[in-house]
C-alpha cells in the first residue's frame, strides 16, 4: 500500500483509499490487464466495498494520467493494461483474457501516411482468438 501511495502522490492524485486499493492491485499483478468489471469482482470478493463507477473514474484517471493504458475490445469492452511499453495483444473471447505480445513478433511493411498536424500516439493491434473446433 505504500508502493500505491507514492505512485498517485508522484501523479498528483489524492491517496483515497479506494484508489490506494486499484494501484495496489495494479502492482501486486505487475502486467495486468483490467476491466473496471473484472476489478470489481476481485474487490467484492475480497470484502471490499468500492462501486463500479468509483472503479471506472479511478481506471480513466490512471490512463490520463499515464499509469495504465486504456483501449477497446470489439469495440464494446474498455481494457486498462499497466505494461506501458509497445506490445499488442491476442483477446481470447471464451476466456475473456488479454494476452500480451511482443511487438518485435509483428512487423509492418507499410505505413499509412499521417495526416498533417497529427503524430502517431500508439498503434492498437488486437488478434482475435477462439477454441478451434
Amino acid at each position: 500500500m505504500l508502493e500505491a501511495k507514492k505512485v498517485l502522490k508522484k501523479s498528483n492524485l489524492r491517496p483515497t483509499s479506494q484508489r490506494v486499493a486499484i494501484v495496489d492491485y495494479i502492482l501486486q499483478k505487475n502486467k495486468v490487464h483490467i476491466t473496471a468489471a473484472k476489478l470489481i469482482t476481485h474487490f467484492k470478493n475480497k470484502n471490499i466495498s468500492i462501486s463500479l463507477a468509483t472503479i471506472y473514474n479511478n481506471l480513466n484517471e490512471l490512463a490520463d494520467k499515464g499509469i495504465l493504458r486504456k483501449f477497446y475490445v470489439n469495440n464494446d469492452k474498455m481494457w486498462f493494461d499497466s505494461n506501458l511499453q509497445d506490445h499488442y495483444h491476442f483477446y481470447d473471447s471464451e476466456k475473456d483474457e488479454l494476452i500480451d505480445i511482443d511487438k518485435n513478433e509483428i512487423s509492418f511493411s507499410k505505413s499509412p501516411k499521417i495526416p498533417d498536424g497529427k503524430i502517431k500516439d500508439s498503434i492498437n493491434i488486437i488478434i482475435n482468438l477462439k477454441n478451434k473446433n
